[in-house]
């Protein structure tokens, strides 16, 4: 069985959406455990009226420490950690638990918009989200106009995820994907539940994941695969002004816990950590660079509407042609 965790804080529209798809699109049997951090707009009670297990807190906690409420209730063989800000595709679970079984994973994630097979790939989902849907964003959006969003970026959502699958079935990626991942119950008893002192929960644990891997053996790293994709509204959380965290743990950043070479020891893209010293401060050439880009994308805001009117094969057409190229750039 899966054990689906989501942590909640308000945002009734996207919980509306995100059980829509899950209920719709995950295969084989599941479980829903809600972790509802002090929600005022009846959340709690629309999950609990559906089935699903709800932990209801009296204060907003943070991500590692409701990810890890969930993880101890959870009765799955596998646990999927997930963000209420995701829409699924067809057999997303199904798919990613395949690769695991056939390929001995431990942990692994789906593809989505901010990790694609190719840096380019990745960038131009970013900048078409940009434009479409992130600057209307709002946690008060009702879920038939989150819906219209994702019809507009993708033209027909189901047959999207079939583009993707069939384009990128055999892509393998080190790292996971923060907002959605499948965890075999053994990691967590081999590792532990998450380090609450971590808000970027998802970049410590593929740090201890890799580290249990080079020096006990008994893990497999994570890996993003195309055999799946998700939507993430991104940063929805954070547009709607949620409730201080209340809990009462220390706080720890990654470079405070981790040392700069088990950072670059461990974590799949080296070249992302620093080198000793302060970061040379941007030039001017930068700044007026990403000025030019910000006014381009809002540019671009104002006639976004036009996705509205454009059938949904055309816009799976242009992402045919953006996925060729990337299969040529890839080799």
């Amino acid at each position: 069985m899966l054990s689906i965790i989501v942590p909640v804080h308000n945002q009734f529209g996207h919980n509306q959406l995100f059980l829509e798809g899950i209920r719709r699109y995950t295969t084989g049997p599941f479980e829903i455990i809600v972790i509802d951090n002090h929600s005022t707009d009846g959340s709690a009670d629309f999950f609990e009226a559906r089935g699903c297990q709800v932990i209801r807190n009296p204060v907003n906690l943070c991500y590692p420490e409701s990810m890890n409420l969930g993880i101890r209730q959870a009765k799955g063989d596998h646990l999927c950690l997930i963000n209420n800000d995701l829409y699924v595709g067809p057999n997303w679970n199904g798919a990613l638990v395949e690769v695991m079984e056939e390929e001995k994973w431990d942990v692994v994630s789906p593809l989505g918009m901010e990790k694609m097979p190719t840096p380019t790939l990745t960038a131009w989902m970013h900048k078409r989200w940009n434009t479409i849907g992130r600057g209307r964003l709002s946690s008060h959006r009702p879920s038939e106009v989150l819906r219209a969003m994702i019809r507009w970026m993708y033209g027909d959502w189901e047959q999207f995820c079939e583009e993707v699958r069939t384009a990128f079935r055999s892509t393998r990626l080190d790292g996971v994907y923060g907002p959605c991942l499948i965890v075999k119950r053994s990691v967590f008893e081999k590792l532990g539940l998450l380090d609450e002192r971590i808000q970027a929960s998802d970049w410590d644990f593929y740090l201890h994941l890799r580290k249990r891997e080079a020096e006990v053996g008994d893990v497999r790293r994570g890996k993003i695969v195309g055999a799946a994709y998700v939507h993430h509204y991104m940063r929805a959380t954070m547009k709607g002004k949620p409730e201080p965290f209340a809990c009462r743990h220390p706080r720890l950043s990654l470079d405070e816990k981790w040392t700069r070479e088990e950072l670059r020891t461990f974590w799949h893209q080296p070249e992302d950590i620093p080198g000793p010293g302060p970061l040379p401060p941007q030039g001017l050439d930068t700044q007026v660079k990403k000025l030019i880009e910000k006014i381009q994308t809002q540019v671009s805001r104002l006639v976004a509407w036009r996705w509205g009117l454009v059938g949904s094969e055309r816009i799976l057409e242009l992402y045919r042609e953006r996925f060729r190229t990337a299969l040529i750039s890839s080799g």
